[in-house]
């Protein structure tokens, strides 16, 4: 009986291993076998992931994103990136010295050490006018200005004074569309009336944002300009607007009461008979 017994474990540890066997097998199998094959529902299966080849990781679409200059007003005459960009803005609006820079309404720029925001000062300005500053969020979730304009940045400078700094950008203006402004056409007219370029010049004070960089405000006063300390900010659409509506052979013809101008109109030109 002992050698009976001892037969008798011997088989029983044959049959565990060869059962072991089969069912490690069928594992390994349905593992390898599909998701149809395993029985899984076709519902199911769409939710799978799909295992992709290992060379399609090189048609993965790529692209540069175009990093901009920090517009810094101490860097612009030093002939970097920042000077070209400039340039290429100024260029495109048909102005030279008579600004310093050229800012998007979502863009940044620091004078010295203040960093200050377009969206800060339009804000500012917009509420100093009691208008509404509209905002729009794009597709990505930023927000935005409501608005494309250009805006004009003017640091200012010892001895400047508002009236001069707009003249000269009336006079670049003209300029670049083939017109020379002469440097006494803001003076008097010999009737002892304002010129046509005066009374623009007063209108323009109405277009014009004074802010304080010290204070981070808009300035209630625009004739205190403290060098350095403050800077004169255009929204160049409209500017361009108003003088696109001025025929510089009337200009003379311009009328201000102190709050509305009136521009006179111009004139079809007339075709040439053949």
């Amino acid at each position: 009986m002992p050698r009976k017994q001892g037969n008798n474990r011997i088989k029983l540890v044959k049959i565990s291993a060869v059962a072991g066997i089969v069912i490690a097998g069928t594992l390994i199998w349905n593992s390898l076998r599909t998701p149809h094959e395993n029985g899984v529902p076709e519902d199911v299966q769409q939710s799978i992931p799909e295992v992709r080849p290992a060379e399609n990781i090189d048609m993965v679409v790529s692209g540069t994103i175009e990093q901009l200059p920090d517009i810094d007003y101490t860097e612009l005459d030093k002939g970097n990136e920042l000077t070209k960009l400039m340039d290429k803005r100024k260029e495109e609006l048909g102005v030279n010295n008579s600004l310093d820079m050229i800012v998007k309404p979502d863009e940044s720029f620091k004078v010295g050490k203040t960093t200050v925001s377009m969206r800060d000062i339009l804000e500012k300005s917009f509420l100093k006018k009691s208008k509404v500053f509209e905002e729009r969020i794009t597709e990505s979730g930023a927000v935005e200005p409501e608005t494309n304009a250009h805006y004009g940045i003017y640091v200012v400078q010892a001895g400047d004074n508002i009236w001069n700094i707009h003249f000269r950008i009336i006079q670049e203006y003209y300029q670049a569309r083939g017109i020379t402004v002469s440097s006494k056409a803001d003076e008097p007219l010999n009737t002892g009336y304002s010129s046509g370029i005066g009374r623009l010049l007063k209108f323009s004070e109405n277009m014009v944002t004074i802010y304080n960089l010290l204070e981070k405000n808009v300035a209630a006063d625009i004739s205190l300009l403290e060098p350095l300390s403050k800077i004169v900010v255009y929204n160049m659409n409209e500017v361009f607007a108003l003088l696109q509506e001025i025929n510089y052979d009337d200009v003379d013809n311009i009328r201000f009461d102190g709050e509305t101008i009136w521009i006179p109109a111009q004139q079809p030109q007339k075709k040439a008979n053949n």
